[in-house]
């Protein structure tokens, strides 16, 4: 008799850090930007250190796309 399982393969996705710097960034628009692109995400742990804005997302960010928000 054959006990093996079978177990389902999984794709895991590694939460990224990244920092970007703040310079014509506003907090609400990076976290409006996140839900966007993180559709059902909305906690990205969000904070200023040392000029920069920090926060975790499911992959890293382009930098074209964080751009976009500064031209707003």
């Amino acid at each position: 008799m054959d006990m093996r399982r079978e177990t389902p393969q999984t794709t895991t996705q590694q939460a990224v850090n990244q920092n970007v710097t703040a310079r014509y960034l506003k907090k609400a628009s990076l976290q409006a930007l996140l839900e966007k692109l993180f559709e059902g995400q909305t906690e990205f742990n969000i904070r200023m250190k040392e000029d920069q804005w920090c926060f975790t997302a499911p992959r890293k960010l382009e930098e074209s796309e964080i751009d976009a928000l500064r031209d707003e």
